[in-house]
Parts: structure tokens; C-alpha cells; sequence
């Protein structure tokens, strides 16, 4: 078999799998590989509660079980991890079913490979290769969460139509052209020029909205508003352009950090 990289036995593994042949042969091809040690369980709800207390490096999930079936399963997994802002842990799906519409129907509902039964040595191999090492350099790592509580990064990467000279020469020109609006406003609201500070708010709304940063661009409409408002304190306008300096500062060092490289 070619590996692409040994593996160094220490993963953690949770098998999610109701066919007791299935789980020798399973768990006697983690041992060959040398992948780590292993928890199983025989079904959907089994899995979740399994995932809750403990923190696996891998799930393999087995699709049709009693229960909870694999799908169901995944899709709980991935709402726990939103909701807890957990890292996304790998999921393969296990399955009998080799059509491509049932490949799909896996990978579109929060499993991230898929393995058709009965598996292979060198099947697995890739599969684990693929979910594991690949998550260092995907939207599972702190760098590139952090920058999805800042940017919607599959927006960015479709406005940006995925070209990272685009990406470079926009967030280029917003390294330029944003802190001059901030001055602008600050300077607004101490002349108390409230028309003007929504015209620069607006403007760099405009501008946040390209970078796909909705939540800095909901922070410029809301100084937008209370300029066209007019009747707020300057404390408060102050207070919401230093916040919204500070989110531009975020978006720019986070954006250069996580996509330093590859755009695609």
C-alpha cells in the first residue's frame, strides 16, 4: 500500500456501527493502519451522546442504523459544534451504498468523506489521510474559525470569484481607503456633522459589505442610522466608530492571516 504519510497511532476514534462483522473488520483495520484506539457504538443517539463527553479526533458512521440512522447523527454532531464553537471533528460515512446520488446525499448533510462497504486497507488509508490532514489547512482550524465569526468566507470567496488577486487588491484598497473614513467620522461627530457621518458611514458600509463582513457593515449602517438620526450623544457615536475601527483591523489581519496562500 503507498501511504502518503505513516499514521502515528494516537487518534481517537469513535466507530458508529451496528454490524457486529462490520465492527471486526472495522476495528481490525484501525490496528493495521495503526491509527489509535477506538469507542464503539451501535447506533445514531449512541454516537451523539458519545461525541458530547468525549473529544474524538475521527467518527466513522455507519449509515443506516437503529435509532438514529448515520445522517441524522452527523448533522446533531455539526449543531453541537456551532453551537458550542467547537472545532469541526472529521466525519466518514460508511455505507453499502455506492451511486453517486447516495455519496452525495452523505457529503451534503455533514459528512466530509464517504466509504463504500466493504472496505479496504487502502480505502481507508486515503479516507483518514484525506479528512485528518487536510483539516489543518480547511474552515476547521482556530485561524479560519476566527475569521468566520468576522467574514462569511464562502461569500467573500464568491464575490471574489475565488481569485486571490482579486482578494489581495480589494482588501488592499480597504487597508487604505477605510482609516481615513473613520477619521472622518470621528471628526463628524465632534462638529456634531451628522449628514456627513452617514455619507461616510454608508461608504464604508459599501465597502464591508464587499469583504463579506456583515457583521462590521451592520455595525457602519447602525452609525449610518444615528447620523441620519442626529439626536444621540457624541459619547455614543464615539463608543461605535471605535468598536467598528477596531472589527476593520480584525478583518484585515484574519483575512491576511487565513489566506496567505491558496484562495480557492
Amino acid at each position: 500500500m503507498n501511504n502518503k504519510k505513516a499514521f502515528p497511532g494516537g487518534y481517537y476514534i469513535l466507530l458508529a456501527e451496528d454490524d457486529k462483522m462490520n465492527q471486526v473488520v472495522v476495528t481490525g483495520l484501525i490496528k493495521m493502519l495503526n491509527l489509535g484506539r477506538v469507542e464503539i457504538v451501535e447506533n445514531g443517539k449512541e454516537a451523539v451522546k458519545m461525541f458530547c463527553s468525549h473529544h474524538f479526533d475521527l467518527i466513522l458512521m455507519d449509515g443506516q442504523m437503529p435509532e438514529m440512522n448515520g445522517i441524522d447523527a452527523a448533522l446533531a454532531i455539526r449543531a453541537i459544534e456551532k453551537d458550542k464553537d467547537l472545532p469541526r471533528t472529521p466525519i466518514i460515512a460508511l455505507t453499502a451504498h455506492s451511486t453517486q446520488e447516495g455519496k452525495n446525499l452523505f457529503l451534503n448533510n455533514g459528512m466530509d468523506e464517504f466509504l463504500e462497504k466493504p472496505l479496504s486497507p487502502e480505502a481507508l488509508n486515503n479516507a483518514v489521510q484525506n479528512v485528518i490532514w487536510q483539516s489543518s489547512f480547511d474552515a476547521t482550524s482556530k485561524e479560519t474559525r476566527d475569521l468566520e465569526k468576522t467574514i462569511d468566507v464562502q461569500e467573500l470567496k464568491r464575490i471574489m470569484a475565488g481569485k486571490k488577486s482579486l482578494l489581495d487588491k480589494c482588501l488592499q484598497a480597504f487597508e487604505a481607503d477605510y482609516p481615513p473614513l473613520v477619521s472622518k467620522m470621528t471628526a463628524c461627530i465632534e462638529k456634531k456633522e451628522y449628514d456627513e457621518l452617514k455619507e461616510n458611514a454608508h461608504r464604508l458600509k459599501g465597502m464591508l459589505k464587499y469583504l463579506a463582513a456583515h457583521n462590521a457593515a451592520t455595525l457602519a449602517e447602525e452609525l449610518e442610522s444615528l447620523g441620519d438620526a442626529g439626536n444621540v450623544t457624541s459619547t455614543d457615536l464615539t463608543v461605535q466608530v471605535q468598536v467598528l475601527d477596531d472589527e476593520c483591523l480584525k478583518i484585515i489581519d484574519r483575512i491576511k492571516q487565513v489566506f496567505s496562500g491558496d484562495f480557492s
